[in-house]
């Protein structure tokens, strides 16, 4: 892989088959527009709706008109706070209203969104508003869960590795931490992170409307150079189901092996609820 695919129109089968099962990032240029009014996430919107909704960065409260304001008047030099992320379901809720479906015909079957699994273990939905100098962390998402990052306004550019180079990103030591890299990607430092000279960053600019599909397992970031506003679905099924559950159990394990054990069972008996779920939406379909 040197270049990701830009598709539009793309069959759920095909989706499946050649990106899903192979673990290969795609863009897809018109997923969103099944939602029909798909363009309407300016900053004019999420103020007039959502402009007096807070959440907290770094001990300190902003609301979605104030990071707009940052975000918008931010520099290089001095570039807004970043991540300061609203949790859509918790604090956003009404926005899911205008994104069905959420699933785009493509991100299915998600056992995320059983009942079982709602809102735990790193589920959520977050709005991320950035600017011009916003980068996030290079890293992989945590449980293995394969990430759908939709546009809502603006451009981003998103930096993915190819997946034989895990050493080159110095994953951190155990429980979350080994899904997080050191390496600022707005400045890497070589004599610190040598082995990172030798990566293959692999870059494309994802613009509204559209969603960039990151698998399980693949190390990535982003960067901002003007301000955009997105977020991401999270999706775990059969394809990515043994990565999530060992995944669970490790990220326990490091801090309390006996409650590992138990988290690993149980997140075995979701599996085969999950899949027996699968198989009866097939006989019924």
């Amino acid at each position: 892989m040197t270049t990701i695919d830009r598709r539009s129109d793309l069959s759920y089968k095909e989706f499946i088959e050649k990106y899903q099962k192979t673990g290969t990032p795609v863009i897809l240029e018109n997923a969103t527009e099944v939602w029909g009014e798909n363009k309407i996430f300016t900053p004019e919107f999420f103020r007039k709706h959502f402009g007096d909704r807070t959440t907290t960065f770094a001990t300190e409260k902003y609301t979605v008109s104030q990071v707009l304001d940052l975000t918008e008047k931010g520099t290089l030099e001095n570039p807004a706070p970043y991540p300061v992320k609203f949790k859509i379901m918790e604090q956003l809720p009404e926005l899911i209203a205008y994104m069905q479906p959420l699933h785009m015909n493509l991100c299915k079957p998600n056992w995320l969104n059983t009942k079982m699994l709602k809102n735990k273990l790193s589920n959520v939905m977050d709005l991320h508003i950035g600017g011009i100098g916003n980068a996030y962390e290079v890293h992989k998402d945590t449980y293995h869960v394969h990430a759908w990052l939709v546009q809502l306004y603006g451009e981003k550019e998103v930096i993915v590795f190819p997946k034989d180079q895990e050493e080159l990103m110095y994953p951190g030591k155990g429980g979350l931490l080994a899904s997080r890299s050191p390496i600022n990607i707005m400045n890497p430092d070589y004599e610190k992170y040598p082995k990172f000279r030798n990566a293959t960053p692999i870059k494309a600019t994802v613009k509204a409307g559209e969603v960039f599909y990151i698998p399980s397992g693949v190390w990535h970031t982003t960067k901002a150079y003007g301000q955009n506003i997105s977020t991401i679905i999270d999706q775990m099924n059969s394809s990515n189901f043994k990565a999530w559950r060992n995944d669970v159990y490790s990220y326990k394990a490091f801090y309390n092996k006996k409650r590992a054990v138990l988290d690993y069972i149980a997140a075995s008996v979701i599996g085969a609820i999950c899949k027996i779920g699968d198989l009866a939406d097939l006989i019924i379909n």
